[in-house]
């Protein structure tokens, strides 16, 4: 007789095997890179896909903490500078994660990777924002760190 899992493991709905948060978005953030540089088979090659997939891999990140939250803030950093630096008024963390959106999606760059980091920049403002970008930080905690929590 041969056994494929453990027998409680697929039961539990555990059909990932364990995977933590962190390693989920490292999974994300590969797989966006595969998509951005031309993949054959993943395919985030559109603006939309590219900022949606972006946008999801940031909120994750952000979800997974430790050094993945340093890289989306390091990357929310430049446009707080810039919006310092020009001497405009603040904008709110909303305004500025919904311009970014817009940079992401408004035109089609012929660099695939500029539109992911509008996006990945956006997730940061977004999620600090609260509303419907906290929803979805909270939603992957809870969710995809259920599934893979599983054991």
């Amino acid at each position: 007789m041969l056994t494929l899992a453990a027998t409680g493991t697929l039961a539990k709905g555990n059909w990932l095997g364990t995977m933590t948060l962190s390693g989920i978005a490292a999974v994300m953030f590969l797989a966006l890179f595969l998509g951005v540089t031309g993949s054959d088979t993943i395919k985030i090659n559109t603006k939309e896909r590219i900022t949606v997939w972006a946008l999801l891999t940031g909120s994750m990140c952000l979800a997974a903490g430790g050094n993945w939250v340093d890289v989306i803030t390091g990357l929310g950093s430049i446009p707080s500078s810039v919006v310092a630096q020009s001497g405009l008024p603040a904008f709110g963390p909303a305004a500025v994660g919904a311009c970014l959106v817009l940079l992401a999606i408004g035109r089609n760059y012929k660099r695939k990777w500029i539109h992911a980091m509008y996006a990945l920049m956006a997730s940061g403002f977004l999620v600090e924002a609260g509303g419907i970008g906290a929803v979805v930080l909270n939603a992957a905690r809870l969710s995809i760190g259920h599934l893979g929590a599983h054991g």
